[in-house]
């Protein structure tokens, strides 16, 4: 078996526990628009800054060449992410859960390994690519209504931040997330940052 086939097993795999897990772990539906802004509430998120993922987002990942691609995709395919983009859309710190695994059965995910997130902009944990720039990003992002969002105004910022966020799996992962994402937006001092929150349960369904 090649390196790249290997490759290619892996990212499937991946994918298919992760919808297992979330599977066993909650009742699955797609999400209604009041269900995402009851979670909304319950996160706590700006009503105005908090949005869905577009279904379409998984697909377009596996249109890249699986071969080639594998651990990029397997890495973008994860529940819950920040990535940090700076003002030319470029993917310049990227964190997921697959790397913040502490290793040990039913502990909280250590999002701050090695202090990678002491300054800003934090230091990236996860390996670094181009398959899915800002712009792109950003054209499976939608409102609850599923509606595609505004982003006029957003190349005055110096850095928009993207999290994804979601309740059917490891909820508090997710808020710890967050947070930290949150308390290290204060050490950007006068830069302009964009946060902004993405649920992306059924974009795993």
């Amino acid at each position: 078996m090649t390196l790249g086939l290997k490759k290619t097993i892996l990212v499937i795999l991946s994918f298919v526990l992760i919808l297992i897990s979330c599977r066993h772990r909650i009742n699955w539906k797609y999400l209604s628009k009041e269900d995402l802004e009851n979670f909304r509430k319950e996160f706590n998120l700006p009503k105005e800054k908090t949005f869905r993922l577009d279904t379409n987002y998984i697909r377009y990942l596996f249109s890249f060449d699986t071969t080639r691609y594998a651990d990029q995709i397997k890495n973008h395919i994860q529940p819950i992410q920040a990535l940090y983009y700076d003002r030319n859309g470029q993917l310049v710190s990227f964190h997921i859960n697959c790397y913040a695994s502490t290793g040990v059965p039913g502990s909280d995910f250590n999002w701050n390994q090695q202090n990678a997130f002491k300054n800003f902009v934090p230091r990236t944990v996860v390996p670094l690519d181009s398959i899915l720039p800002l712009s792109k990003h950003l054209f499976f992002i939608r409102t609850f209504d599923n509606s595609p969002i505004d982003t006029s105004g957003f190349s005055a910022f110096d850095y928009t931040i993207i999290v994804h966020w979601g309740k059917k799996w490891r909820l508090n992962d997710s808020k710890n997330l967050i947070n930290i994402v949150s308390n290290n937006a204060n050490l950007a001092g006068k830069k302009k940052l964009n946060v902004i929150y993405v649920n992306g349960d059924d974009a795993l369904q």
